[in-house]
């Protein structure tokens, strides 16, 4: 078999999910799903009981056999934030491991949010048009909701909230049997629920279009035609869903739409939320897709091989999703736009003396542009409230260890130095370490050369000698504050690469 085709395996909270894609060409080879519920024991014990683990692990060997049938030895194998979330994740990880050999990774929030954009990014029809107008991704997974908005073409920000209709339905089950107005108090409850992510919308942006797609749209999802990505509705014809869910029995909707009882039990949260939505943003158009996560996994993993097939830039989205959380800590945009451009120029022209790659490239631009929203905290020490700020965001696109190093980085960009050998870190590796090294020296210089905050010098030159390393700057005014401040915060850059740093200012007359 080609080794361009590469298997993929994807633990969600009702099914396993698994799919065998050619990345050179996108073309699905293979694709298909175990049922297993592990949301059911989640959301109800918090533990992946025993019996749940065994059948998990048979639809991973049955999964295993498919692909050692199609001669795949490549493949990525992911656990969703939901089968985390069980207090013995770690346990039921090392089982399928001796039990299977797959190590499972884990996805953060924001990994699984970067994923399904990159899916419809890639594969939804004319998504580019449809979100010219104000365009709000709706993920529905059993334990949770992930809210993208759009407009103009262009991401916004993204916000994840606990309302999955299997996390609602097992919170809310014993009072469907108590009280006589279940719908009205299911509505509050998802009301209360959405009040925050209601607030964060730009007052000036309307929604009218809404696009669903996740592993638990029930309902939904049986009205896309046989063979088709997408079906199209609208407000009203929402409205006459809504209806029909509010007044049927779960046997009706059972019986009428060929749903298994925990895809019925799903039916009138899911529905719910989607109407209000509808109501509360006055959307009048409704896409409803069969995308999934694995469709976004599959789409980053071509990317990450530069497949033809694909064209679209996977970083966008994660420097916009950082860009919005700087703005929304009202940090000074021209400083911080500064520090990038200077970040980014200096980790260019020293490659030769970091060795680093474009993943690190990459945590550098999101360091430099997140490193002071700490300031909107408390000026004093503003590099500590930056760390734990940036560690409680969701981050698009970022792994945890990679969320924990911008952190970091961010922190000691400022006077907080390190220890040299970054002991103070043992929860990351030694190389890992070493990355945010190297990068808070490169961000401290970055920051170093707009000091003043007016931003003088207008271009640097970067010259790797034997006994230092030399900046030449053009500058419109004096730029001694600048030179100064890289004097007291080079020495970490010294203590890193082996070389001192020096700032030369040539002032344009």
């Amino acid at each position: 078999m080609a080794a361009t085709e590469q298997g993929f395996v994807v633990i969600g909270a009702q099914s396993v999910l698994f799919s065998i894609t050619n990345l050179r060409t996108m073309a699905t080879i293979e694709r298909g799903q175990y049922p297993v519920a592990i949301g059911e024991d989640i959301f109800a014990t918090h533990q992946i009981e025993p019996d749940t683990v065994d059948a998990l692990v048979a639809a991973l060997a049955a999964i295993a056999r498919v692909f050692a049938d199609y001669g795949i030895t490549k493949l990525s194998v992911v656990g969703s934030h939901s089968f985390y979330e069980a207090h013995n994740a770690q346990f039921v990880r090392d089982q399928i491991l001796s039990r299977t050999g797959w190590q499972l990774q884990p996805l953060t929030l924001s990994q699984e949010s970067f994923y399904r954009t990159q899916a419809v990014l890639a594969k939804f029809p004319n998504f580019e048009a449809v979100t010219e107008q104000g365009t709000l991704l709706i993920d529905i997974s059993s334990g949770s909701v992930e809210l993208t908005a759009f407009n103009h073409g262009e991401f916004g920000f993204s916000r994840n909230l606990s309302i999955g209709p299997l996390r609602v339905f097992e919170v809310m089950s014993d009072l469907q049997r108590s009280v006589p107005n279940y719908v009205a108090v299911m509505r509050d409850y998802i009301d209360s629920r959405l009040v925050d992510f209601m607030r964060l919308l730009p007052k000036d942006i309307h929604y009218p279009n809404l696009v669903l797609m996740g592993s638990s749209l029930s309902l939904f999802e049986t009205l896309i035609p046989t063979g088709d990505m997408t079906v199209e509705t609208d407000s009203d014809g929402l409205a006459l869903i809504y209806h029909e869910v509010t007044h049927a029995s779960d046997q009706y909707l059972s019986d009428q739409y060929d749903l298994t009882p925990t895809q019925t039990a799903q039916v009138l949260p899911t529905v719910l939320l989607v109407y209000r939505l509808v109501q509360v943003l006055k959307s009048s158009r409704l896409w409803i897709s069969n995308l999934k996560l694995i469709d976004g996994l599959e789409i980053n993993t071509a990317v990450a091989v530069n497949s033809p097939a694909v064209t679209i830039d996977p970083t966008k989205e994660i420097l916009i999703s950082a860009q919005n959380l700087a703005d929304r800590y009202q940090v000074d945009a021209k400083h911080r736009d500064a520090t990038v451009t200077f970040a980014l120029q200096l980790f260019d022209r020293l490659r030769r003396l970091h060795g680093l790659g474009r993943r690190e490239r990459l945590l550098l631009e999101i360091a430099a542009t997140v490193n002071d929203i700490g300031s909107y905290v408390d000026t004093h020490k503003h590099y500590e409230h930056s760390d734990y700020i940036i560690q409680a965001s969701e981050l698009m696109g970022l792994t945890a260890a990679e969320q924990r190093m911008v952190a970091t980085i961010a922190r000691y960009h400022s006077s907080d130095t390190p220890q040299t050998d970054l002991s103070d870190l043992r929860e990351l590796n030694s190389r890992r370490r070493l990355v945010i090294a190297k990068l808070s020296a490169l961000l401290r210089v970055a920051d170093s050369l707009d000091a003043s905050r007016q931003q003088k010098i207008e271009k640097i030159r970067v010259s790797v000698q034997p006994t230092r390393v030399l900046l030449s700057a053009t500058a419109k005014d004096d730029v001694a504050l600048e030179k100064w401040t890289l004097r007291r915060k080079g020495q970490f850059f010294a203590a890193v690469f082996g070389l001192p740093i020096e700032l030369k200012g040539r002032t344009r007359v």
